[in-house]
């Protein structure tokens, strides 16, 4: 049973933030389960409404008992009500995406997410998921995280990037340096072609919950120097104010 549970958890890991219809073949390789299995575990998610299967395609979507499950999640999460309003004034202020993100295996997920209306970004929501080993967001986790924790996320992301795993390090390097320096690391065009993410660790409960802000957008003329001497800073000034907000709505000390 338990690993059942697994596999079907696997399978709905397998539709990321692109939010195309995957086949099963398509998901098999994302979740690194023989096809066989993911033809029935497709199955057994359809019956049960949390998949979708597109007939004419073959192709399969995230269902409604997904969209509830999520929903239900975010509607409870004090840490979604105390954030909210303040990411909501900071996207409209500066012209940025901003979210806050949660660790799922290898990804981030965004628990928050809020924009500027005439704000150009990719085409995300709370819920969406990020790969950590190649978003700002994620590399600022990372480097929150305990050194037998970081070194076991950096094993699985080494031997999950394959040929490209020298590369991924070396920018998740590159960002520890920034962070250990300025409190924040910058992405630019790593993730898609003309956007950048600035990521800020956010560690609560004495360590024990550490997720992840960002802030981002795409821009053709965007430079690093602009990032670092205003935007950057901003966020590690909102980063502090939702970490205030959150402790105060648990009524504990920062």
């Amino acid at each position: 049973m338990t690993q059942t549970l697994q596999r079907g958890l696997d399978v709905l890991r397998a539709f990321r933030c692109d939010a195309k219809p995957l086949s099963n073949r398509t998901i098999a390789e994302r979740s690194d389960l023989p096809k066989a299995t993911v033809s029935r575990i497709t199955s057994t998610l359809v019956s049960l409404g949390y998949l979708v299967r597109l007939p004419n395609l073959g192709h399969y979507q995230l269902g409604a008992g997904m969209l509830s499950v999520g929903s239900a999640y975010l509607e409870a999460s004090d840490i979604r009500r105390a954030a909210l309003p303040l990411m909501e004034q900071f996207a409209a202020r500066h012209g940025v995406s901003v979210s806050l993100a949660v660790p799922d295996h290898l990804q981030m997920i965004y628990v928050v997410w809020c924009r500027a209306p005439d704000t150009v970004s990719l085409r995300l929501t709370a819920g969406s998921a990020l790969p950590t080993d190649r978003t700002a967001v994620g590399r600022a986790y990372l480097w929150a995280l305990p050194a037998p924790e970081q070194r076991s996320a950096l094993t699985q992301i080494r031997a999950a990037a394959g040929a490209r795993a020298n590369k991924i390090i070396a920018g998740i390097n590159s960002a520890f340096a920034d962070l250990d320096r300025y409190g924040y690391c910058i992405s630019i065009a790593e993730l898609q072609k003309n956007t950048f993410g600035i990521g800020v660790p956010l560690v609560l409960d004495d360590g024990r919950t550490i997720l992840a802000l960002g802030a981002g957008g795409a821009n053709l003329d965007i430079k690093e120097a602009t990032l670092r001497r205003s935007v950057a800073l901003n966020v590690l000034a909102l980063a502090a104010d939702v970490r205030n907000a959150i402790a105060e709505s648990r009524d504990i000390d920062v």
